[in-house]
């Protein structure tokens, strides 16, 4: 978020710097004498140079300490215009530098750091003010007069308030994010806690006291399952990487939650193929799987669905049909374009039809892509 808010302000400052090739040199002809048109030109050179290699270094606008260097940079800059500028039409004179200096406000609105924004617009204010009223006091109720002081203090308040209020919603963009990262983990958890419990609780009650080195078979299972959990519990990831035929199911308990019945029919072929994808298409395949079911019962308001999982040469399909009114046409063209798009980069592909009688999905991915198996 900082990052693009410096990028921003050197796009606006890039802007201020073509401006000035046209009305700079206008404005240095007119001071006297023409050096200190001079100096102010190379002060925002000089200030231009520092901000963006500052920017640039940090990747961020840099605090107090960018926002004194700016504001200092533009009172200094209208101080000078002050004592050189004509007496005669000094608004139109300073025009360039009244832009310039809203580049500079604007730049210190970013600085997280009310004080000084606060002190430097009020310094870059009172020293037009000055510069205004040393010629002709006159001067300071004519509307160019007005609109640059009262562009001084908006800009300032509006850009700080903007930012302030973008940065809280990414924050809280950020928190949302983290929790519903902690919720998936949490019902990932919880999986894992049921197929953990129901398999040892299964070895149990199989077990053989009976048998020759029963005991130590079950205890070793048992110091193999907490490790599995253990493990689980530490990365956030599944103990073990599901296959094919447990990613459908998985998805199709998932999309029960969202009140889709969905009623599978795995090939044999199609499990034989169980461990032979590569995790990165398996990801892909398992991402559009839950894109459709979801689209199924949130924009077809479908509450069942088929899906049937077969081999097609040498690609493995998933088709997925509903009974519904048909996916609207956003569905079709926008909605799982990125899914298509996705899967035709590993040598797949996701074909839709929709009509009023029903919609089918038919996702399709090559196992020999996307590196090694498991």
């Amino acid at each position: 978020m900082e990052w693009q808010f410096a990028k921003i302000l050197l796009l606006y400052r890039a802007l201020h710097v073509l401006q000035w090739f046209g009305t700079a040199p206008a404005m240095v002809r007119s001071l006297t004498p023409v050096w200190v048109g001079i100096v102010i030109v190379v002060l925002a050179g000089a200030e231009t140079v520092a901000l963006t290699a500052r920017l640039i270094h940090l990747r961020e606008y840099g605090g107090a300490r960018t926002a004194l260097m700016q504001v200092g940079t533009g009172v200094v800059m209208l101080a000078l215009a002050a004592v050189a500028a004509p007496p005669t039409d000094r608004t139109s004179v300073l025009a360039p530098l009244v832009i310039w200096t809203t580049g500079q406000i604007s730049g210190a609105a970013l600085a997280k750091s009310p004080p000084v924004l606060i002190a430097g617009t009020a310094a870059i204010s009172a020293t037009y003010i000055v510069a205004i009223a040393l010629a002709n006091p006159a001067d300071l109720l004519r509307s160019e007069t007005i609109i640059a002081l009262s562009g001084f203090v908006a800009l300032a308040v509006l850009i700080e308030r903007g930012t302030s209020f973008l940065r809280r919603s990414a924050a809280d963009l950020s928190d949302l994010s983290r929790r519903a990262a902690e919720e998936r983990h949490h019902r990932e958890l919880t999986d894992e806690l049921h197929n953990h419990w129901a398999h040892i609780v299964h070895r149990v009650a199989e077990h053989d006291c009976g048998r020759a080195g029963e005991f130590e078979h079950l205890r070793g299972l048992l110091f193999k399952e907490h490790a599995r959990l253990r493990a689980f519990i530490d990365t956030g990831r599944p103990a073990e990487r599901l296959g094919l035929v447990e990613t459908v199911h998985r998805e199709i308990r998932d999309a029960a939650e969202l009140g889709l019945v969905a009623e599978p029919l795995l090939s044999q072929a199609f499990r034989e193929r169980d461990g032979e994808v590569p995790q990165a298409v398996l990801d892909a395949l398992e991402s559009a799987l839950r894109a459709v079911l979801l689209n199924v019962v949130t924009r077809a308001r479908c509450d069942r669905a088929f899906i049937r999982a077969d081999v097609d040469g040498d690609l493995v399909s998933i088709a997925v049909r509903d009974l519904g009114p048909g996916f609207p046409p956003d569905v079709r063209l926008n909605s799982l374009a990125r899914h298509r798009e996705r899967l035709r980069a590993l040598g797949g592909d996701l074909c839709v039809s929709s009509s009023e009688h029903g919609s089918t999905v038919i996702l399709k991915v090559r196992p020999d892509q996307g590196g090694d198996p498991r």
